[in-house]
Order: structure tokens, then C-alpha cells, then sequence
């Protein structure tokens, strides 16, 4: 029986295989990798790369020059005030322009000689202001109204049902004026109530002298009113919070 063959022994003289291994000894084999740090274990494996320390590296010249000059146009630090500690104030952004309406009525209402009295209101159940809408030419005192006299203005306006918007809010107005009015540059209307009842001639009266007024003077009247009725109401409000 033929013995076998080990890999270990050399192979057979005359073998057509010894030539072959002979160039396979000869062949230049690579060296081996000497500095093994860095390179994680078969244990570590499985770990997530982000959990491992990255190498130090060093950054090129061209990196370098572009971070910096990036770094010189980043603005520097905004200087704190030494008392407060805190980032210098910035110039406030100019207050915002008023529009006409409110121009004018900060120009009446400058010129008023008195305030709300409502220690008037409430023993009289009135309150009057004299309000200089153009100076030496057309002061108002407005007058405020009872409960009697703007039911009497609903009913008034009620009958008109077929009216449009613009003939509504004209009559309103006119009403409005008719009975809020007191006197015009001294003149004093006739009273609205006389004995516990409404006198419609008085209303009558007065409202001839409303719709005598040329349409801007008319507005002009009805748009002060407006700002003294939100002045009485003001008032009221600060005196039930006790002017706090």
C-alpha cells in the first residue's frame, strides 16, 4: 500500500509540481503592518464608529487660510454697558407718523379748558364740556343724554325701514347732534326735555340747526362728538377703578 503524502514533506523528486512551489518561495512577500493602533478588535466590531475616538488630524494649509479669513469677517462681540452688564441700547426706530384724524383730534383736545366732571354726571344725570373745534371761530358744549332721550332717538329711527344705509346713518347723526348739542359759539339750543317729557318742537328745532350745517362742518361736529362721548366713558370707567 503507497504511503500518502504530507504537506509538510517535500514533494517527490521529479515531480512536476517542485518547480512551481520553488517560484512561489521565491515570490516577495509585503510586509507586514507593524503599528496596529487605531484598528478596533473583532469586539469592538459591532460598536457604533460614532462611539470610538476619531483620530487627530492635522489640517492643510489651504483649510487653514480659508478659516481664517472667514473668522475676520464674523463683526466682534456687541460692547455691554459696564453699569447694567447689558448689550449697548440700540437707537429706537422713530415713532410711527400719526394720520390726520389723529392729529386732529390731539389739536382739540390740547386746547380743552376742562375735564370731565363726573361728580356733575352722577348728581345731575349731565355732563357738559366746551370743546374750541376751531379756535374763536366754533366752540361746542356738548351735553351727555338720558335713557328717555336715546329711546326717544331708536323709536325716531325705527319708522324708517325702508331706508339705505347712507339715508340711516345721516339721520342718525343728525339726531345725534340735535340732542348732544348744548350750544354753539354761546348760543344754547332749546332743552330737549321739559316737565319729565321730550319736547318735540325743541327736537324740530334743533334739528333745522343741524341740517342748516354745511356737510365738513357737519362731520367736524360729529366726529368731536364722537371723541367726547369716549371721553366721558374714560372718565366714568376711571373713576369706578378709582383713578388706578
Amino acid at each position: 500500500m503507497t504511503k500518502p503524502t504530507t504537506f509538510h514533506d517535500p514533494p517527490p523528486k521529479g515531480s512536476k509540481y517542485a518547480e512551481v512551489i520553488e517560484r512561489a518561495k521565491a515570490a516577495r512577500v509585503p510586509d507586514r503592518p507593524k503599528d496596529m493602533t487605531g484598528t478596533p478588535s473583532f469586539e469592538d466590531t459591532q460598536k457604533s464608529w460614532e462611539s470610538r475616538q476619531a483620530p487627530k488630524t492635522q489640517l492643510s494649509p489651504q483649510t487653514t487660510a480659508g478659516l481664517s479669513a472667514l473668522a475676520a469677517q464674523v463683526p466682534p462681540p456687541q460692547e455691554e454697558d459696564e453699569e447694567t452688564n447689558a448689550p449697548e441700547a440700540r437707537t429706537e426706530a422713530p415713532e410711527k407718523e400719526l394720520d390726520e384724524n389723529e392729529k386732529l383730534r390731539r389739536a382739540v383736545e390740547s386746547r380743552l379748558r376742562e375735564g370731565i366732571d363726573i361728580g356733575q354726571y352722577l348728581m345731575n344725570g349731565e355732563v357738559t364740556q366746551a370743546v374750541p373745534i376751531i379756535p374763536g371761530k366754533l366752540e361746542v358744549v356738548f351735553r351727555s343724554v338720558t335713557d328717555m332721550e336715546e329711546a326717544y332717538v331708536d323709536t325716531q329711527l325705527s319708522k324708517n325701514k325702508e331706508a339705505t344705509a347712507r339715508v340711516f346713518l345721516r339721520s342718525s347723526n343728525e339726531l345725534a347732534l340735535s340732542f348732544h348739542i348744548f350750544s354753539v359759539n354761546g348760543n344754547r339750543w332749546p332743552p330737549t326735555v321739559v316737565n319729565g317729557e321730550i319736547h318735540e318742537a325743541a327736537i324740530e328745532k334743533r334739528l333745522g340747526h343741524v341740517r342748516k350745517l354745511s356737510s365738513p362742518v357737519f362731520q367736524l361736529i360729529t366726529q368731536n362728538l364722537v371723541w367726547f362721548l369716549e371721553r366721558v366713558t374714560k372718565g366714568l370707567t376711571m373713576e369706578v377703578l378709582g383713578n388706578g
